[in-house]
């Protein structure tokens, strides 16, 4: 009996403590809960455009402006998600700084609006050229080598050989003619130039420097058949009589066949494209009928103002200064 009475009594507890939790758990439920600070804080495309990869203050950087961006990189950084990260990081930057111009006034500035004018204008010559160029019939092998061969000197270093040289005029045989014998007797080069020759060089004692035979081809006929040290006998050129001294030899720079050919044929892809460049402007300006009004053109005064300084409009001609 005692027994039977425990058991009853035991469940009885049971059904209390379980009533109790019941009802917290009830009472919990009806309570407003709390949040958490995860839960409160705004998530980062809350009410962003749906194609919205990140914003600069009220500044939006969509997926057509990470397209954009990317143009200026190589597509393979596109391949992996910190090289997309990277671009849309580029642009925000570019937001950045453009905003922290306008607030230095930058974008007001009428000195740095003509340097954006001129290097955007500068963009469109050299597009325009490249376009060009892209459009013109390719220089062949053949061709560049034979271009190469015809002008090397213009590609490398020439032979060259440093000359001194006297210079007297057509009708001077006898003076010049003394002062080789001077020479010959051991005076000074430089001294007798100094004081004898007619050329400019003479204020540096004749001394022409490293010149190459087409430079002064009347010298260098002379000069590159003579040695390091010598001197020459007078002689006479369309330009008067000379005597020169031969100093150091230096030989001229070597470079490839092949090297030569990649030279030249820049040099007439690029020549030719020029030639055509000129020929779009005169049609351009024919068909824009461009005119220049000369007389304005000569009127204008030469402007004192700094270039950080406003500019102010050109005086038309026939006004007053001041006016």
């Amino acid at each position: 009996m005692r027994k039977k009475w425990s058991v009853l009594l035991l469940m009885g507890l049971v059904m209390v403590f379980g009533a109790c939790d019941s009802s917290k758990e009830e009472k919990a439920s009806k309570e407003p809960s709390k949040p958490s600070k995860e839960i409160a804080k705004p998530k980062p495309t809350e009410g962003a455009p749906p194609e919205a990869l990140a914003k600069v203050g009220d500044r939006y950087i969509k997926v057509m402006d990470y397209e954009k961006q990317l143009l200026r990189f190589s597509p393979k950084l596109a391949e992996t998600e910190p090289g997309r990260r990277y671009i849309v990081n580029q642009h925000v930057e570019n937001i950045l700084i453009e905003k922290e111009a306008e607030a230095r006034g930058w974008t007001k500035d009428p000195f740095m609006m003509a340097k954006i004018e001129e290097f955007t204008r500068s963009l469109y010559r050299n597009t325009l050229l490249q376009t060009l160029k892209e459009n013109q019939k390719p220089v062949s092998d053949e061709e560049a080598k034979k271009y190469f061969e015809e002008h090397e000197e213009e590609f490398i270093q020439p032979d060259r050989v440093r000359i001194s040289l006297i210079e007297l005029g057509p009708d001077k045989e006898k003076e010049i003619n003394a002062i080789h014998r001077d020479l010959k007797g051991g005076k000074d080069f430089a001294q007798l130039a100094k004081a004898n020759s007619t050329h400019p060089s003479s204020r540096n004692g004749g001394d022409l420097g490293l010149v190459t035979r087409k430079q002064y081809k009347h010298l260098g006929d002379v000069a590159f058949t003579m040695k390091s040290g010598d001197l020459s006998k007078p002689f006479k050129s369309p330009l008067g009589w000379h005597i020169i001294k031969v100093g150091e030899f230096v030989k001229k720079q070597e470079i490839p066949l092949q090297e030569g050919i990649r030279r030249a044929k820049a040099r007439l892809e690029a020549t030719e494209a020029a030639r055509a460049y000129d020929a779009l402007m005169k049609n351009l300006r024919e068909k824009n009928q461009v005119v220049l009004y000369e007389d304005r053109i000569r009127m204008l005064e030469p402007s004192s103002q700094g270039p950080d300084q406003k500019q102010g409009s050109p005086q038309q001609p026939g006004a007053k200064k001041g006016s």
